[in-house]
């Protein structure tokens, strides 16, 4: 799913602005500037954000463009340590939603907290596949 990144909350506006003034409005744009590393490197130098600040806002984008994972979510989900779809599906539904009370609690954070059911439907036809044996 593509989003704007105006729509994550763990991007703050002048983060945004300098991010649309390089040319990335949503999260189709980041997944082409981060699929190749010297684009990488030139949207630091031209933002002047970190590599590191870029680096947590390029798994909100990969998390946001999950099916039915809703921008609200994923702050919550990178403050877990979750930094894309192969460290989300480490995770069973069930396993995921405990671990995101325990950063709620540890980090006293106010972000809203997907149900058990919202959970689950990220997993439905998104695990990655393993190739079939040739």
């Amino acid at each position: 799913m593509t989003h704007k990144m105006s729509e994550f909350t763990g991007i703050d506006q002048n983060e945004i602005t300098k991010l649309r003034e390089a040319g990335i409005e949503d999260t189709d744009d980041m997944k082409r500037v981060w699929a190749e590393e010297p684009k990488r490197a030139a949207m630091v130098e031209k933002t002047g954000i970190s590599m590191d600040r870029f680096t947590k806002i390029v798994s909100t984008a990969r998390l946001g463009r999950l099916k039915f994972v809703e921008p609200k979510f994923v702050e919550l989900l990178v403050a877990a340590g979750i930094d894309g779809p192969k460290s989300l599906f480490d995770f069973t539904p069930e396993s995921l939603m405990k671990r995101l009370g325990e950063v709620v609690a540890e980090k006293k954070l106010t972000s809203p907290v997907p149900t058990l059911v919202e959970i689950q439907a990220w997993f439905v036809d998104a695990k990655p596949t393993v190739p079939a044996a040739v």
